[in-house]
């Protein structure tokens, strides 16, 4: 459906919360996993490297595993905001371009510094680029690739612009050289090749846009695929498992509001305040979620719609949303099933229970009513209000009253009026005009 109602939009933000609240967790567990591969690293750095060259690293390391736990804190007590994790990815950028292209300052002798930027070391910011993900911020994975490319790119400027470095833009004839004239060049320990940092940062900021659209369309999928579980849930409140997977397949599963003839009918249980009393709240509520079960279960056997529960009442219709020529004897033939399945599984085991059923056919009013805090599907019209009088004159007539607009719409055959007797111009309360009805016989099975 591409009208979304409130309660879907605010479902929606709901699970946008969600995702927040999975990226913050995110972060936790990325600040974890992320101390202990610093931790193991900072192992490492002392078993191969000696003092006082490796005050430098183990500085660095500690410098991230100190960002890396600031950005957890953060994200555990601090309301969810983006720009606190921006900030760390900034930090995470500059410590670790810093890290992979800063000479170590406690080396008597070091690498000539753009030699430095030959030893493979970018690939360690796909580390960064991994971590992002746990965010679940299609936004957070693309400013990694931003911040990186900035880092880097930051790093290698400064190193292409110290006295002693050469770039291809400082060689005259480099684009006439070819590849073989390159190859002294590319030998100098002080060459920078400046676009082969471009080339390996252009793929990065590439890796990152396509991991942040991945990212961008897990999310979408989640929430279209929870959104359309949520219509399912509620399709699944009023209609059988077939029609469930049928309105569900459709854009617009209910349609706009209409007006359509339909069987309605409504079933109580009969003499249910006395039980209430006697049995108590705990023995009173398993006895109607029993019975509605009972009942739904027949009302989707046959075709009908579950409308809704009233109290100890059942409302359902037949022809909703999609109008059947078998709808009225659907109507009738669930009216019976229900009577003999009640007196097949009694839910109390003292006293039988009764039930009162009354059944009417005529055009009705569907579609969505309420406002936007609650709305509800709901069948409405002249027609409800007869099913529902016909119901309480079971009480006193038979177990089954129906009108005569019903049996004829059923085709009036004699397997539906087996059973029944016929009664002409029944008063019903709230009515000027009489109806003729259909009553079943108390002793009929």
């Amino acid at each position: 459906m591409t009208d979304h109602s409130p309660t879907d939009r605010s479902a929606a933000t709901r699970l946008r919360q969600s995702f927040t609240e999975e990226s913050r967790s995110g972060i936790r567990h990325a600040t974890v996993a992320r101390s202990l591969a610093l931790l193991a690293f900072a192992g490492w750095v002392l078993l191969i490297q000696d003092f006082p060259r490796a005050w430098f690293f183990i500085g660095l390391l500690t410098a991230l595993l100190v960002v890396g736990i600031a950005h957890g804190f953060v994200a555990l007590r601090m309301a969810p905001r983006i720009w606190p994790s921006m900030l760390f990815m900034v930090a995470d950028s500059c410590l670790l371009a810093y890290a992979l292209a800063a000479p170590n300052p406690f080396m008597a002798l070091t690498l000539p510094a753009p030699l430095t930027l030959r030893l493979g070391n970018f690939s360690f910011f796909y580390a960064l680029l991994a971590a992002s993900l746990l965010t679940y911020s299609p936004r957070l994975v693309l400013w990694c690739g931003v911040t990186v490319a900035a880092a880097w790119g930051g790093a290698v400027a400064l190193i292409a612009g110290l006295p002693d470095s050469r770039t291809q833009f400082d060689i005259i004839g480099w684009g006439a050289m070819g590849p073989t004239g390159h190859i002294p060049f590319r030998m100098d320990p002080y060459f920078v090749a400046i676009t082969q940092h471009i080339k390996e940062t252009f793929i990065f900021l590439v890796v990152a846009g396509i991991l942040a659209t991945v990212v961008w369309r897990a999310r979408r999928l989640a929430l279209r695929h929870a959104m359309a579980e949520r219509e399912r849930t509620n399709l699944a409140r009023h209609f059988s498992p077939n029609m469930v997977d049928m309105l569900a397949s459709s854009d617009e599963p209910l349609g706009a509001v209409r007006r359509q003839k339909v069987g309605v009918l409504f079933a109580d249980i009969v003499g249910f305040s006395g039980l209430a009393e006697r049995l108590g709240p705990d023995q009173t509520m398993d006895l109607l979620r029993k019975t509605h079960s009972l009942v739904a279960e027949q009302i989707f056997a046959h075709g009908g719609t579950l409308d809704k529960y009233i109290g100890d009442a059942v409302m359902a219709t037949f022809g909703v949303p999609t109008v059947g020529p078998e709808d009225a004897a659907n109507a009738i033939a669930c009216a019976r099933s229900i009577r003999r399945a009640l007196a097949a599984n009694n839910p109390l085991e003292s006293d039988p229970v009764k039930i009162g059923i009354g059944a009417h056919f005529g055009e009705v009013v569907i579609g969505d009513i309420g406002d936007e805090r609650r709305v509800e599907f709901g069948v409405i019209g002249d027609t409800v209000n007869v099913a529902s009088r016909l119901e309480g004159l079971a009480r006193d007539l038979g177990p089954i009253v129906v009108s005569d607009e019903l049996f004829t719409a059923a085709g009036g055959s004699a397997a539906h009026a087996e059973g029944f007797h016929h009664v002409r111009g029944q008063k019903l309360r709230g009515r000027e005009e009489p109806i003729d009805i259909w009553v079943l016989d108390s002793d009929w099975p």
